[in-house]
């Protein structure tokens, strides 16, 4: 009786850890097909020619590559009723040489949209990641992924910054924490526990 009790408390223990993982897993799943949906609804071709367009023409600059930067880039723009792209924006920007990239790509679809006649699928916001080769990070949010190999050295991994993050805070070293938590931001810009741990940071250095 005690061992099934016990089965029964364990099951109950792994069910309820897999729970946030899962929840965050559907967040990002149902991202992703409602930007796919609506890129087949708005662009000539749907989703697959607008991501050939991105495969062409995006790249990864290599002075990010070198200096180990990467992350995901959150592209806003609204594309009226008329087929006309407008209030391009970046949120979360990595660098500006992505900017300038991604400012040319949008360009080239200029002319490539369809009409429509309901403005709620005129916005837009999709997560576009940079990403290096073997770098363990968060890879479930990026819609499009740009995709380089390692420089030849070790770039640390997501768990490398975070660690260093939280020693930080534990010392009270807001300061040099908060740098390590930006790199982290820039790298998952959708983990809600790294903007918690940087209102922690900024608080200890505004004491």
């Amino acid at each position: 009786m005690n061992k099934t009790i016990s089965l029964l408390i364990m099951s109950v223990l792994l069910l309820t850890s897999a729970l946030p993982a899962q929840e965050v897993s559907t967040v990002s799943k149902s991202r992703k097909k409602n930007i796919k949906n609506q890129l087949d609804y708005r662009y000539r071709g749907g989703f697959y020619s607008f991501e050939k367009l991105f495969n062409k023409n995006v790249t990864y600059p290599e002075v990010l590559q070198k200096n180990c930067i990467m992350g995901i880039v959150i592209v806003s723009f609204v594309v009226n009723c008329d087929g006309e792209l407008t209030d391009f924006s970046i949120k979360n920007p990595i660098h500006p040489l992505i900017n300038e990239q991604l400012a040319k790509f949008f360009d080239l679809t200029q002319g490539q949209w369809n009409t429509c006649e309901d403005e709620k699928y005129s916005r837009f916001e999709i997560p576009i990641q940079f990403r290096i080769n073997d770098v363990e990070t968060n890879m479930q949010d990026a819609v499009f992924v740009c995709v380089t190999d390692t420089p030849g050295y070790v770039c640390n991994d997501d768990s490398y910054y975070f660690k260093k993050a939280e020693k930080l805070l534990e010392k009270g070293n807001g300061k040099k924490a908060e740098k390590y938590l930006d790199i982290l931001i820039k790298r998952d810009p959708y983990n809600i526990e790294y903007y918690e741990m940087k209102k922690e940071a900024i608080s200890l250095f505004k004491k």
